[in-house]
């Protein structure tokens, strides 16, 4: 039964060693009852991969997945199936977590550049703090450990390019008038206990995240003694869209007291944005030897990349 099911699945399409997985101590989670219970996550889950990693990079594609789409949905599904073969480890169970992000992020624009008397200026870049919540799943035995979970950043936060240039001091300055959210994030973990009660873990999957703009805007600023200037350029730039893309994290949890865990870790984040909107700025001011330059160049789609610091509470039931 269990073959026959299995056989039918999109995990089929993987490698071998995705459909015969043997996790500590011999076992494999390909039993009749586990297979029956992935099967019922699988369209589910080839649909969210393929979506956003069966496409290239500029977001053209049929939605058919990776090598790694399939191999990240494979440990989904597996993980999500609940296997009770492996259900001995206080680190096995349902789980939500309530967490908080410090993010960074940046636009890849064709063109994004300034310079202020002459010192180049890293442009478009903005942060944001965002509150996280996840429900999941997770099974292990012994130090090893699989689990999946999906999470929701809410809200729209807006994109914020650095401060506004201000007249009588050189500056350089530009970027996208919009926001960014909400993220839905789909992930599998693996996982090692490198001491009791530490997990050391490492998680990927495909993301979705909604960015809208209306603008783009450059700013530049020069000044002297006796002089200064200012100048600024905006342009219409529309973007309506639920950018797809993928992530990674690495991190440690900790056991606490009871099912409660803290968990600290680092997020790297892609989506690509879809758009046929172009638009080209460039601004320039010149007070004596001060001189500020920013310009901004794009046509069609792009990506933006996050950097995450995040701090979660894991509660286990």
């Amino acid at each position: 039964m269990a073959g026959g099911i299995w056989a039918r699945s999109w995990c089929s399409h993987t490698k071998p060693m995705i459909l015969s997985p043997k996790l500590p101590g011999g076992i494999s989670p390909l039993t009749p009852v586990n297979a029956a219970r992935a099967a019922r996550f699988q369209p589910v889950i080839m649909r969210i991969t393929g979506e956003a990693m069966g496409k290239n990079a500029r977001g053209r594609g049929k939605g058919r997945p990776s090598w790694p789409g399939r191999i990240i949905g494979c440990l989904l599904v597996i993980a999500l199936s609940g296997l009770p073969a492996l259900a001995d480890s206080p680190w096995s169970g349902p789980y939500v977590v309530l967490g908080l992000g410090l993010n960074t992020h940046r636009p890849a624009l064709d063109r994004l550049e300034g310079a202020v008397d002459g010192r180049p200026v890293q442009l478009g870049q903005w942060g944001s703090d965002a509150g996280f919540v996840a429900l999941g799943h997770g099974v292990g035995r012994g130090r090893s450990y699989l689990g999946a979970e999906i999470e929701a950043e809410p809200g729209a936060r807006p994109i914020a390019s650095g401060a506004e240039c201000r007249l009588g001091r050189a500056c350089a300055r530009a970027g996208l008038i919009g926001t960014m959210g909400p993220v839905y994030r789909l992930r599998a973990l693996l996982g090692h206990e490198i001491a009791p009660g530490v997990m050391a873990m490492i998680g990927i999957g495909p993301s979705l995240a909604r960015v809208q703009s209306s603008r783009v805007f450059v700013q530049s600023a020069s000044a002297a003694s006796g002089s200064a200037a200012l100048t600024r350029a905006s342009s219409p730039f529309e973007v309506e869209d639920l950018a797809r893309g993928i992530h990674a994290s690495i991190g440690i949890v900790q056991g606490r007291a009871g099912r409660a865990q803290l968990g600290l870790s680092v997020m790297v984040e892609r989506v690509h944005v879809s758009t046929q909107s172009r638009v080209s700025l460039a601004t320039t001011t010149l007070s004596g030897p001060s001189h500020a330059v920013a310009a901004l160049t794009q046509r069609g789609g792009f990506d933006i990349t996050t950097r995450a610091i995040r701090l979660s509470l894991v509660l286990r039931f």
